[in-house]
C-alpha cells in the first residue's frame, strides 16, 4: 500500500490492494476528505458495469481530479465529494480494474460480490481504525443499483450476526460494527423487466422528454420495441442465464435505449 499524492497532495491518501482471500486483491483510492476529516462521512463509491472500474468516478465524475492534457496531467476539481466525506474508490469485483485474482477465480453473482466488498471493509476499517466510528454511505451508478443493496444487506447481516455474538467461543476477533447510514443509487439498474419498459414513456411523455412529438414515428417505433423486451428480459429472469440474459440486454439496449441515446447526443 502506497501514499500517492496526485490528484490533490493536500489531503492524506492511501492506495494499493487489500487480499480478501489468498487469490483474491482488491484495489483501492483512498482520499480523505478536504475538510474535517475526522468527522466527515465515510463513502464507499462503486462504478458499475458490471465491470466498470471505480477509476472512472475518481477520475472522471465525482473525484478529486479530472484528467487533462490529453492525459499527461490532472486538474483540481473543486466540486468532488471529497470536499466533505472521506471517500473509497473501489475496484470489484475481482478482475474488474486494476483488481485480480489468481488462476481461475471469479465472481459471477451479486451476493457473493457483496460478501467480497464486506470482507474488504472490514480489512480496511482495521487499517485504518479511526474511521470506524463515522458514519458509512454506499453511493454507486448504474449496475451499482445492483452491487449497493447487495451489500448494504450484507454489511446489515454481518451486523446483526456480530451483536448477537459476545466474547465466547462464536466471536470473531478483529470484526468491527460498520455503521450503515444509507445507500445512494445513480442511474442505477434496479429491475430492468420495468425500467426498459418505461423508456417510451419518459423519452416521449416524461417531463424531460428527448423526442418532440410524443405521437410522431419514433415514440410509435418505440412503443412496438416493448413487449419483446419484456418476454426477452422475464425469459432472463426466468431462466437466468447467458443464453438468455445476453439477448435481452442486445435487444433491449439496441431497440429502446440505442434510439434515445442517438437523438440525445443528436439534438
Amino acid at each position: 500500500m502506497t501514499e500517492p499524492t496526485l490528484c490533490d497532495p493536500s489531503v492524506k491518501q492511501a492506495s494499493g490492494y487489500l487480499d480478501i482471500a489468498d487469490d483474491k486483491h482488491l484495489f483501492f483510492w483512498f482520499f480523505e476528505a478536504r475538510h474535517n476529516p475526522e468527522e466527515a462521512p465515510l463513502v464507499l463509491w462503486l462504478n458499475g458495469g458490471p465491470g466498470c472500474s471505480s477509476t472512472t468516478g475518481l477520475l472522471f465524475e465525482l473525484g478529486p481530479c479530472r484528467i487533462t492534457n490529453e492525459g499527461k496531467s490532472v486538474a483540481h476539481n473543486p466540486h468532488s465529494w471529497t470536499e466533505s466525506a472521506n471517500v473509497v474508490f473501489l475496484d470489484q469485483p475481482v478482475n474488474v480494474g486494476y483488481s485480480y485474482a489468481d488462476g481461475s477465480t471469479s465472481v459471477n453473482t451479486s451476493p457473493v460480490a457483496a460478501e467480497d466488498v464486506y470482507a474488504f471493509l472490514e480489512l480496511f476499517l482495521a487499517r485504518f481504525p479511526k474511521l470506524q466510528k463515522l458514519p458509512f454511505h454506499i453511493a454507486a451508478e448504474s449496475y451499482g443499483g445492483m452491487y449497493a443493496p447487495s451489500i448494504a444487506s450484507e454489511v446489515h447481516r454481518q451486523n446483526r450476526a456480530l451483536a448477537r455474538t459476545t466474547a465466547g467461543a462464536d466471536a470473531v476477533p478483529g470484526l468491527v460494527h460498520i455503521n450503515l447510514a444509507s445507500v445512494m443509487i445513480g442511474n442505477g439498474i434496479t429491475d430492468p423487466l420495468v425500467q426498459m419498459a418505461s423508456v417510451p414513456d419518459a423519452a416521449c411523455d416524461g417531463e424531460f422528454p428527448v423526442f418532440d412529438d410524443p405521437d410522431g414515428p419514433q415514440c410509435q417505433a418505440l412503443r412496438t420495441k416493448v413487449p419483446t423486451c419484456e418476454r426477452l428480459v422475464q425469459s432472463c429472469y426466468n431462466f437466468d442465464s447467458k443464453f438468455t440474459c445476453v439477448p435481452a440486454l442486445l435487444y433491449c439496449n439496441s431497440q429502446l435505449m440505442g434510439p434515445v441515446v442517438r437523438e440525445y447526443h443528436a439534438a
